[in-house]
């Protein structure tokens, strides 16, 4: 590999680990304030996109034990955020809901993530902008095509 393709990947790599530096401990000061950990809120996401999903779908999603998930659900249960339903047509199943309180925070959440995104591309020019939204396509390409090789190789004994 040319020596100026690596420095360029070192440089986007630096750069990126930069930016999480600078926008994760924001982010994660909104889900404190909320008294959230990381794992709880991924729930919360998870739970909105995939409402009355069982206790071993989340955990599937979260790539955690059932244990782990099992606690993250406790803890948001007893913060009103999440209540179980015994599953109809088959009790042996648990299916997991946000209540009014998890909607409304989840929304709160992802309300106040938008502001801090829009003030940060604010500061962008258009051609700027343009150039980040190219790279940034690029980038979620490239990673999930590493995340299908990851999978498939981890499927495949």
């Amino acid at each position: 590999m040319p020596e100026d393709r690596v420095e360029r990947e070192r440089l986007a790599m630096h750069l990126y680990g930069q930016a999480l530096a600078i926008v994760d401990p924001i982010r994660i000061r909104m889900w404190a304030d909320a008294d959230l950990t990381t794992g709880q809120v991924r729930v919360l996401v998870l739970l909105r996109v995939e409402p009355g999903a069982t206790l071993s779908g989340l955990a599937g999603q979260l790539h955690v034990s059932a244990p782990t998930a099992s606690g993250l659900v406790d803890r948001l249960v007893r913060q009103d955020f999440v209540r179980r339903e015994e599953d109809t047509r088959d009790r042996r199943f648990v299916r997991h809901h946000l209540t009014e309180a998890g909607s409304a925070i989840v929304g709160e959440i992802e309300r106040e993530g938008v502001a801090l995104l829009n003030r940060i591309l604010s500061q962008f020019t258009d051609e700027d902008l343009e150039a980040l939204v190219h790279g940034l396509t690029l980038l979620n390409g490239a990673a999930a095509a590493v995340a299908r090789e990851i999978a498939e190789a981890e499927v495949t004994p």
